[in-house]
C-alpha cells in the first residue's frame, strides 16, 4: 500500500509526500488559502525538478481527472468482453436530426430504439446520466450505450449510418 506522509504547517497549511514506483518524491502543499503547490523530486535530488501552483479550482478539477472521474482505463480483457456485448457511439445532434432540441423522454430513445444515453458533452462540459427531461441541443454530442442490433436501430432511428 502506498504511504501518505502528512505533516502539519504552522500558519500555512499541510504537507503531504507520496514516493512513486519510479523513485521519484511527490511533494504537495495544502495552503490554508487553497493554493496548492506540487513539487517533483528526482531521485537523490534535494532541489525539486518542477513546481506547480493550482489554485482550489485547479487543483480539485485535476484531483478528478486522476481519480478517475472523467475517465477510468478499462483492462484490456475486460474491454474484450464488453465489446463483443456492447456497442457504443458519440452522436453529433445537427440542426435537422430528429434530436435537436427536445427532451430525453420525449423522443423516446430507449423505448423505440433500446440505447441508453450515458451522457452529454454540451459545450466541453459533461452531464453524465442525463435524466429522460434533459434537452438535447444542436451541437451536443450525446454518448449512446446498447447492443449491436439495439445500435443499428437508434442510428436508423436518426437517419444516420455506421462508418
Amino acid at each position: 500500500m502506498l504511504e501518505v506522509k502528512e505533516a502539519d504547517l504552522p500558519a500555512i497549511g499541510k504537507k503531504f509526500t507520496i514516493e512513486t514506483a519510479a523513485e521519484e518524491t511527490i511533494v504537495v502543499i495544502i495552503r490554508l488559502t487553497g493554493e496548492r503547490e506540487v513539487y517533483r523530486f528526482l531521485k537523490g535530488k534535494e532541489e525539486p525538478e518542477s513546481v506547480t501552483t493550482l489554485t482550489e479550482e485547479e487543483a480539485r478539477t485535476i484531483g478528478n481527472i486522476l481519480a478517475g472521474a472523467y475517465f477510468e482505463p478499462v483492462h484490456e480483457k475486460a474491454v474484450e468482453l464488453v465489446m463483443k456485448q456492447l456497442s457504443m457511439e458519440w452522436i453529433k445532434v445537427e440542426e435537422d436530426s430528429p434530436l435537436a432540441n427536445k427532451t430525453i423522454g420525449e423522443v423516446g430513445i430507449r423505448k423505440k430504439t433500446g440505447v441508453s444515453v450515458i451522457s452529454i458533452l454540451r459545450d466541453a462540459k459533461y452531464i453524465p446520466n442525463p435524466l429522460p427531461s434533459e434537452a438535447m441541443h444542436v451541437g451536443d454530442t450525446l454518448v449512446v450505450l446498447g447492443s449491436s442490433e439495439q445500435m443499428k436501430k437508434f442510428l436508423s432511428f436518426i437517419g444516420k449510418s455506421r462508418e
